[in-house]
């Protein structure tokens, strides 16, 4: 098979470079709106956007780059196993059924029931676009309409459960640190720090599930220790 090789100018990489930041900068946003939403609160009325894409970025970073490169090697997997020789039809057969059942494995596993639903639902996106007589035909042949419908339907939603999911573990006591805060002259212990959104500290009170927002002008003191919340459940 013949391959066709093309240099990548600086605009090129500028251009991919600038679509791969802002994708990322949305995906960290879904990312902390689902955080912050779990506890009764809109991020974007405290901060700007921008510095809520940012922060989300930076820590859903890591996650979002393994996303990348498990699409781009499904890709290639799908290149090779289309390209098998016919004599070697069976490795065509066991492949897909072998990832799906690997697949089925870690969802199970993780209980990210949530993914397996974001997965159904690219699934659909394709189908529909596929299906669709608007769309282009030059779109539908594209090699990399998969991995495009996959990056904006699977990571996102992979991107919000990943929020919710860390917000639900300091809503059931699961997290790793507990504060103490100094407000005048009342202390007040067990709570779980949420975040910061500008000048105003987020903190979870366990006892009465409720959020406490505090800006950091009134703090006198702020004390984080590891530990679990005095309420929290035991887990067996």
């Amino acid at each position: 098979m013949e391959r066709i090789k093309k240099e990548l100018s600086i605009a090129d990489v500028a251009g991919w470079g600038s679509g791969l930041v802002t994708f990322g900068l949305v995906q960290g946003a879904l990312y902390l709106q689902s955080y912050w939403s779990q506890f009764g609160v809109d991020p974007f009325q405290f901060v700007a956007v921008s510095e809520i894409a940012l922060a989300g970025l930076a820590g859903i970073g890591v996650v979002l780059g393994l996303m990348l490169v498990a699409i781009l090697l499904g890709g290639w997997l799908e290149g090779k196993i289309v390209s098998t020789s016919p004599d070697r039809r069976v490795l065509t057969r066991i492949a897909p059924v072998a990832l799906l059942i690997g697949t089925g494995a870690i969802i199970w596993w993780a209980s990210a029931w949530t993914i397996l639903l974001g997965g159904l639902l690219t699934v659909v996106c394709l189908v529909v676009v596929m299906n669709a007589p608007a769309v282009p035909s030059s779109v539908k042949s594209s090699p990399l309409l998969t991995s495009a419908v996959a990056m904006l339907v699977y990571v996102s939603t992979a991107s919000s459960w990943l929020g919710a999911e860390r917000a639900e573990k300091i809503i059931q006591g699961d997290g790793k640190y507990v504060a103490s805060v100094t407000v005048g002259p009342k202390t007040l212990d067990g709570l779980n720090l949420i975040g910061r959104l500008g000048d105003t500290y987020a903190f979870w009170d366990m006892a009465r599930k409720a959020t406490l927002l505090l800006p950091a002008s009134d703090l006198k003191s702020l004390e984080i220790a590891r530990g679990r919340a005095a309420n929290a459940p035991d887990r067996p």
